[in-house]
């Protein structure tokens, strides 16, 4: 009998990986193009909704009357409303305070009385 020789055991090497095979593409479909039309198109401006309860006339008419005195936050208040609607009600009816009061000049009687007052509290010292 022969005897049988054991083969060698190769040395193992790690199998190289291999690169995930990538999806076909998807063919597209063809979108029509739509007509070129030869009216220009305005740009829609998005405005955002409205929330919370609408002004009714007699709460401008009394933000009209009322602006020029107090200040939006006094309004608000008075209307039991946000001093934000308030604002913005205020900006978009274009309400604007108007110049400040000048301060009145004095007149020569004052002045003088004053200056006597001064005078005699200087003496007094």
């Amino acid at each position: 009998m022969a005897v049988k020789k054991k083969a060698k055991a190769k040395p193992k090497t790690r199998a190289k990986a291999r690169p995930k095979p990538r999806p076909k593409a998807k063919t597209r479909t063809k979108v029509k193009a739509k007509p070129k039309t030869k009216a220009k198109k305005t740009a829609k401006r998005k405005t955002k909704a409205a929330v919370g309860k609408a002004w009714t006339a007699t709460e401008i008419a009394k933000l009209r009357s009322a602006y020029k005195s107090k200040p939006a936050s006094a309004i608000a208040k008075t209307l039991r409303r946000s001093l934000a609607s308030v604002r913005g009600k205020i900006s978009a009816l274009g309400l604007k305070k108007g110049p400040a009061k000048k301060a009145k000049p004095k007149t020569k009687a004052k002045t003088r009385v004053k200056a006597k007052a001064k005078g005699r509290a200087r003496k007094r010292r």
